[in-house]
């Protein structure tokens, strides 16, 4: 399937630097769109944050569906005004973990019956009446000067939680603006220091488990669930940014593989303040991967063990009698992320699992019990998307195929429903990806549809199927798609269970808009690879960059290898212990296809990039198989995986001794960038040097490596940034950078 613009644009107008700018500027031309989506419980209002279409800076907004009127609720001008939104170190290394690179507003939180929405911005927490009024600070810094950090309502709205110099407080909500600690304010733990914190996820859970909290309200609002974190034992990160010499490290706990993980422990306290009680989990379960309070007298939690093979469903009552509800073993590797959904009337649960080969959806009595499957293997589900308790339906979302999702309908109690699909089909034709937010009743629900073409829409359904309303995106108009072609690729690949796969690999190709079919191009292969990402998408914002390049007389080709999601769980353990070989086997495979099929590719003209785990894979691609990539671009690379962290790394390689072991080097890049080679091929390494996810150590690691052994290699250091880089200016000089690099080379 080949994409292209409704109207061809001219190599000049869309190569040059200003169009790059502008596409830094705007993000893909993304800023401007709504985001972080939630409507009130009866579906009449919607909540959103959105910047302007070039500034990150976003603001809280909320659209009336009847009158269709839009107002801003919230800013970071009206409540601080010229004064910055200074973070504490520990919002900022959870927004690294998040991914969040916007500014102002960044979260919000709904309350329970709609009436509320609470915020943070400068260290304070604020408060918001949708009916109209001016937000209102409830909490803000200590006498010392110490910020809040996570703020969070409880469920009945009167009161807010929050952490503050590593302690769990929680004040009243009608308390007049002030600053704390004042009346009202009570302090539920204590006893931090710098290795005992209180109320916050630790390392390991924010960036493998995407678990960000570390503190949960009872449905009742009478108690919290908190988290201990003792990183006495872990080992210390002197992270040193070399664009601030003389500033000194601070130290910071890091769990490499190998070593010891920080001791968690779970407790309840009164929200009034009073005893922790604390819930008895079994040492078994290092990971605990999520956490939810089912009723105010029955807490789950989602634990793993260490090598992350074993999982369990444990259930714990007023009493904090444990229960096991069920348990899974996978002798690869399990997926901690999956969908639980306890049931309103306590009846039961729903579970996804992908023990059968694909990720299911079960339903389950209180007990554990399994009723009924609810979704075949073949159907391709991906999550829940709401559920209307009072119409006994659910809402799933599958995907066909990894390029594009869909939204079903079905009954949770009718086992003569086939599940009939809702009406959401693809525009035009074309592949397109859906996500929807739906209202507590489930009556309504925010469809974002976002085609090959064009942007994103952002549609109100009601119940019928009609649209009621939309929000409105400030997005600069996209430019004409780029030209692009889908297709899948190669002989199938066996799968972890030694059986082969059901069909090729998933790529595309971007061609340049004046592509000449009895050309001859170099190649640029943009990588990824690793766990968990698919970087071929039904998503033409994606591939804007892709088309710059192009346009400049390249072709660029994206292949989603074995190991990565969506194609099944045979397809995705392949990669296990084999780091090394399966993505890059793969992405040459998909190569070669691709030549066969598309004669304009240059073979003798290869090159690779790509960023942390893609990163790792371009310069693996040059050091190991010279004889097909002729240079590359490594951003951010994982070096020696014994210097990565334990939740990601011994979930695909195993528990190692601290002193490594063979698996490890062999997936490594230091033995591969020592070994004497004939073809040595110029390698661009970059990295921020404040990257406190891969550190900048590890790239200094392999320029070592290959100093030693006579390889060429240039060194790019982003002073001062961490993992992901996102200042415009910063990143135009270093795609210009790149894209000098591969002229140069190929």
């Amino acid at each position: 399937m080949e994409i292209t613009g409704s109207e061809m644009v001219g190599t000049q107008s869309i190569s040059d630097h200003d169009f790059l700018r502008t596409l830094l500027e705007t993000r893909s031309f993304t800023n401007g769109m709504p985001q972080s989506i939630q409507l009130t419980p009866d579906g009449r209002h919607a909540l959103f944050l959105r910047s302007g279409p070039r500034d990150t800076e976003l603001r809280l907004y909320a659209v009336d569906f009847e009158s269709g009127s839009e107002r801003e609720l919230a800013s970071r001008e009206s409540l601080l005004g010229d004064s910055g939104d200074s973070l504490t170190p520990e919002e900022q290394a959870r927004r690294e973990r998040m991914r969040i690179t916007a500014s102002g507003i960044v979260s919000y939180q709904l309350s329970s019956d709609g009436h509320l929405a609470l915020f943070m911005l400068g260290g304070r927490a604020f408060v918001i009446a949708l009916v109209g009024g001016r937000a209102r600070e409830i909490a803000g810094p200590d006498e010392t000067g110490a910020a809040l950090f996570d703020p969070e309502l409880s469920p009945d709205g009167t009161r807010c939680a929050f952490v503050r110099a590593g302690e769990l407080w929680v004040v009243p909500v009608h308390v007049e603006e002030q600053r704390q600690p004042g009346p009202g304010a009570v302090q539920l733990t204590h006893g931090a220091t710098s290795t005992l914190l209180h109320a916050r996820a630790e390392f390991v859970a924010q960036e493998e488990f995407s678990r960000f909290r570390g503190f949960w309200w009872s449905p009742d609002s009478a108690a919290l669930l908190y988290e201990e974190v003792d990183e006495e034992s872990v080992e210390k990160l002197f992270l040193q940014d070399p664009a601030h010499a003389f500033r000194a490290p601070a130290p910071q706990a890091y769990p490499r593989a190998g070593r010891h993980n920080a001791k968690c422990r779970f407790g309840i306290v009164p929200a009034t303040g009073g005893e922790t009680r604390w819930l008895p989990l079994k040492p078994h379960w290092e990971y605990v991967a999520r956490v939810e309070w089912a009723a105010p007298e029955k807490l789950l939690l989602i634990a793993l063990t260490r090598d992350q093979r074993d999982l369990a469903l444990i259930s714990f009552d007023a009493q904090l009698r444990a229960r096991t509800l069920l348990t899974e073993h996978d002798e690869a590797f399990l997926n901690s992320a999956r969908d639980l959904l306890w049931l309103p009337d306590s009846s039961g649960f729903l579970w996804s699992s992908e023990g059968a080969g694909a990720l299911q959806l079960f339903h389950h009595a209180a007990d554990g019990t399994l009723l009924r499957e609810l979704t075949p293997l073949a159907f391709r589900f991906a999550s829940i998307a709401g559920f209307d308790e009072a119409t006994d339906t659910l809402f799933l979302l599958r995907h066909p195929t990894p390029l594009a999702s869909e939204l079903w309908r079905q009954r949770l109690h009718d086992e003569n429903d086939t599940l009939p699909a809702s009406k959401l089909a693809p525009a035009d034709g074309v592949a397109e990806s859906i996500t929807a937010v739906f209202a507590q009743s489930g009556r309504t629900h925010l469809r974002v549809c976002a085609p090959l073409r064009g942007g994103a829409r952002f549609e109100l359904v009601r119940q019928d199927g009609t649209i009621a309303g939309q929000l409105r995106s400030v997005a600069e108009p996209m430019p004409p798609a780029p030209r692009i072609e889908f297709a899948q690729v190669g002989e199938p690949p066996l799968c972890a269970d030694g059986h082969r796969a059901d069909g090729g690999f998933h790529s595309l190709l971007v061609r340049p808009r004046d592509f000449v079919a009895q050309g001859n191009y170099p190649l640029i292969v943009q990588l990824y690879g690793g766990p968990h990402v698919n970087t071929v998408r039904a998503q033409s914002a994606a591939y804007l960059l892709d088309q710059w390049i192009a346009d400049h007389g390249f072709l660029v080709l994206r292949v989603d290898n074995r190991g990565t999601p969506l194609r099944g769980r045979d397809w995705e353990r392949a990669i296990a212990g084999k780091f090394c070989e399966v993505p890059l086997d793969d992405q040459i495979a998909a190569l070669h296809a691709w030549a066969a099929r598309e004669p304009a590719i240059d073979l003798t003209r290869v090159g690779a990039m790509g960023h942390s785990f893609g990163g790792y894979l371009a310069a693996l691609s040059v050091l190991r198989r010279p004889d097909v990539f002729k240079a590359a671009v490594a951003g951010a690379p994982v070096v020696d995986w014994m210097n990565y962290d334990t939740g990601y790394t011994e979930r695909y390689l195993g528990v190692p001794p601290p002193e490594g072991n063979p698996l490890y080097a062999r997936n490594g890049l230091l033995d591969a960038a020592s070994q004497p080679t004939l073809e040595h091929r110029p390698l661009l390494i970059s990295h921020g040097t404040a990257d406190d996810n891969v550190h900048f150590s590890e790239s200094l690691l392999l320029c070592d490596a290959l100093f030693r052994a006579g390889k060429p290699f240039e060194l790019l250091p982003q002073l001062g940034q961490t993992h992901q880089f996102h200042e415009p200016a910063l990143l135009q000089r270093y795609w210009e950078r790149v894209f000098a690099f591969f002229r140069t080379h190929l």
